[in-house]
């Protein structure tokens, strides 16, 4: 009290929230070292500012703390304590407990303490944090930590701010460049969960799992049993990211018995929800389900957003992407924060793919803003793969897997590979190369076993095994599969329309029609009798349905190769139309896709007089030698400008795949997973077998030739590097060899091959 009114009557002149004014007095003082002079702008008697100025640099912890109205520090610590210590305390118990240790205070006293200690009523926007109100204290605090931060980051400084914000009774939201200027040793535990909450996925989870779990044994040893319930949330919440599921259980039951006969809806929900994504990773569907129930019922008591949200995520876990659907569009209604609305999209857009509503999906894609497409950006370019795979753009799906790839981080790694992974394989199968979709999944089929993603092997398994018929778990995506095999051993309608009826139920008629590539009999079995299967017609259209659709394998890197449905062709076609046909191949390779007449002009016949009449000769032959059907490619008007429309075949080249497999690699490298991504750098540089674009002299085909010989350069000297990382002296050698060949003039490439450190043997 005392203490609050010295400070009033230093700065009559100035208002009690203005802190920065004040400190900035500080610093003037800092800077001009003349008490006299200062006091004296100021209207400040000098010894009365002496001696707040020395107050405010050794004890600046108690010159923000306000006590009217509020009990002394240690018997407000002691109340604290008190729910730290026993969790399920009721205010009516706390009340008889200090009745009985001689202190008179009222219910609402206490509850006000446990408030501001941010132990009752936590923030139901951030239902995992530790964190509190923000109070004129608060505020006065922060304004501090932020005014001397910007000056002076000092180990001193950085202490004596660390020792004011720990006095704080909680610490509020939105402040996190505070916590992150200020090193973990210098705050106390609860200001060190609040740090920590703050860095979840913003720190390796390995890492993050690490600290958070030694500082909730640490709270628990120091009796701050309520803290390290919220530190336990945050731990299940990193052994999910690690696949954990076991652990995650185990802790979960310790953190109930810590609650006791706690009455929180909002930390039951939690973990319940925690225990659901647990089991549901363990196929327990049955007890997933009641807890499931169990979790809908707390629903009621809890009408906010942020746990309508998380009520739709438990829905994508046990598979029912339409109640997901359901919950996700009631949050979206009523969340407040811009942030939380973008995100809600981006789920609803992922849901409506996977429900096989792809075009709305795209539409809600492009409702959120760019700074969060860019922030999310992993999650925005596989809903918009999977989106595009579903509409039959094929050409389009293939570039935003590889961006999901590229952008791929370590932590994430793992819940992105399986989809990236199915999804390539797909694509592989639906443009009729059966061998390496099959070859992709055996591949990488280790690696998710590796990971422990139960669901996920047994639905690659079933997929590499349509003929086996076999019990499986009862997750939706799994059961499905299930009941496609035998629909495919019966060819009978019912069987299928079962599956269709099951996919609608659980909204997984996206997911189906990839699950159908695998399994395409049943519709195909429909389209031959001339029944409507009731899919997309994009997707019914893809090459897979349709044997007859012209689909024609290029190879580029090195002398021209050209397959059609999987058959060798020979051919005979000028440097100049294979050059075409290549431009064609890597700019308008899927049905719907087309170039502008003029841009054909401008770099096959730039100084031709008669270049429509040698556009028409070019076609004419092209698509004799490369027996195309004529209707197939032709030139169009549209929006008053000629086009080259592509009208019913694919092409699709081995750059293109080089370019696929590099992104597969370089994540697989990121996650550390080094042995898989050898094998599919390797992979790539196999796919050249000598120079590009060697006879093909127009503009267009020697800017080519340079980027993908620059590429080539690029990533075999930095995959030489890694290899010489681990200690791989062989393939590193074997690789530079390789690009010496096909770039003789290439410098740096000889510069590594006589580094010492390149050779096999001495």
């Amino acid at each position: 009290m005392t203490k609050i009114n010295f400070f009033v009557i230093i700065f009559p002149n100035y208002a009690m929230e203005d802190m920065i004014d004040k400190l900035k007095i500080f610093e003037e003082y800092q800077q001009e070292r003349n008490l006299s002079k200062v006091a004296r702008k100021y209207n400040i008697h000098p010894s009365t500012l002496c001696r707040w100025l020395k107050r405010l640099e050794d004890q600046p912890e108690d010159f923000f703390i306000k006590r009217w109205n509020r009990p002394e520090q240690k018997i407000e610590e002691k109340i604290m304590m008190l729910k730290e210590n026993k969790p399920d305390l009721t205010l009516n118990k706390a009340k008889k407990i200090f009745e009985d240790m001689g202190f008179d205070i009222s219910i609402k006293g206490i509850y006000s303490i446990w408030r501001r200690y941010g132990l009752v009523r936590r923030p139901v926007d951030e239902p995992f944090s530790h964190f509190g109100p923000l109070t004129s204290e608060t505020k006065r605090v922060l304004e501090y930590a932020q005014y001397w931060l910007k000056r002076d980051n000092s180990t001193p400084r950085l202490k004596t701010i660390a020792k004011v914000i720990n006095r704080l009774p909680s610490y509020p939201i939105g402040y996190d460049e505070i916590l992150e200027k200020i090193p973990e040793r210098f705050l106390s535990l609860r200001r060190r969960l609040d740090k920590l909450y703050t860095q979840f996925l913003r720190i390796p989870t390995p890492i993050f799992y690490r600290k958070i779990h030694r500082l909730r044994l640490t709270m628990e040893k120091n009796g701050l049993y309520y803290s390290s319930i919220i530190a336990g949330l945050l731990e299940i919440l990193a052994l999910q990211w690690m696949h954990t599921p076991e652990k995650e259980i185990g802790l979960n039951a310790l953190l109930r018995k810590r609650m006791g006969n706690l009455r929180d809806p909002a930390l039951n929900y939690q973990l319940t929800f925690l225990e659901v994504t647990a089991r549901t990773e363990l196929l327990q569907m049955k007890e997933a389900q009641i807890l499931a129930n169990k979790l809908s019922r707390l629903l009621k008591n809890l009408p906010y957003s942020t746990f309508y949200e998380s009520f739709g995520d438990m829905m994508t876990f046990l598979g029912d992407y339409n109640k997901s659907l359901e919950y996700y569009k009631i949050a979206l209604e009523i969340v407040k924060d811009p942030d939380g609305g973008n995100r809600l999209k981006f789920k609803i857009g992922l849901d409506l793919t996977i429900s096989g509503k792809h075009q709305e999906a795209l539409k809600y894609l492009k409702n959120t803003t760019m700074d969060y497409q860019d922030k999310y950006y992993e999650s925005y370019a596989l809903t918009s793969a999977l989106a595009n795979f579903g509409l039959g753009r094929i050409e389009q799906a293939l570039e935003w897997l590889k961006k999901t790839l590229e952008r791929s981080k370590k932590d994430q790694f793992r819940n992105r590979i399986y989809t990236t992974i199915c999804c390539f394989s797909a694509i592989a199968k639906a443009m009729g190369n059966e061998s390496e979709s099959q070859k992709l999944l055996r591949q990488y089929l280790p690696l998710i076993k590796k990971y422990k993603l139960k669901r996920e092997t047994e639905i690659m398994e079933n997929l590499l095994n349509p003929e086996i018929l076999k019990p499986v778990s009862k997750h939706p995506s799994v059961q499905l599969i299930y009941f496609l095999k035998i629909a495919r051993k019966s060819l009978k309608i019912g069987d299928y329309e079962k599956v269709l009826r099951f996919a609608k139920r659980y909204g997984l008629v996206g997911y189906l029609q990839r699950c159908l590539i695998f399994i395409p009999e049943p519709v195909t079995h429909l389209l031959n009798r001339g029944k409507n299967p009731e899919l997309p017609k994009a997707f019914l259209r893809l090459p897979l349905f349709n044997p007859e659709t012209p689909v024609y394998q290029l190879k580029i890197l090195g002398k021209p190769v050209i397959h059609k449905n999987q058959k060798y062709l020979k051919f005979r076609l000028r440097p100049q139309e294979i050059a075409f046909f290549i431009h064609l191949g890597l700019r308008a390779s899927e049905p719907g896709r087309s170039l502008p007449v003029d841009d054909i002009y401008t770099n096959f016949f730039p100084k031709v007089i008669d270049a429509q009449s040698r556009l028409a000769h070019l076609l004419a032959n092209l698509k004799n030698q490369l027996m195309l059907p004529r209707h197939l490619l032709a030139i169009q008007s549209s929006s008053g400008f000629k086009v080259l429309l592509n009208k019913g075949f694919y092409i699709s080249t081995d750059y293109s795949e080089f370019e696929q497999t590099l992104a597969r690699a370089k994540a697989l490298q990121s996650a550390g997973e080094w042995e898989f991504a050898k094998k599919e750098y390797l992979q790539a540089f196999k796919l050249f077998r000598g120079e590009p674009f060697k006879k093909n002299f127009d503009d267009w085909s020697v800017n080519m030739r340079f980027k993908i010989l620059s590429e080539l350069e690029t990533e075999a000297i930095e995959f030489a590097k890694a290899c010489l990382e681990h200690n791989n002296k062989r393939d590193a050698r074997k690789i530079l060899e390789k690009v010496l060949k096909i770039i003789p003039d290439s410098e740096e490439t000889k510069k590594m091959m006589q580094d010492p450190r390149y050779r096999i043997f001495p």
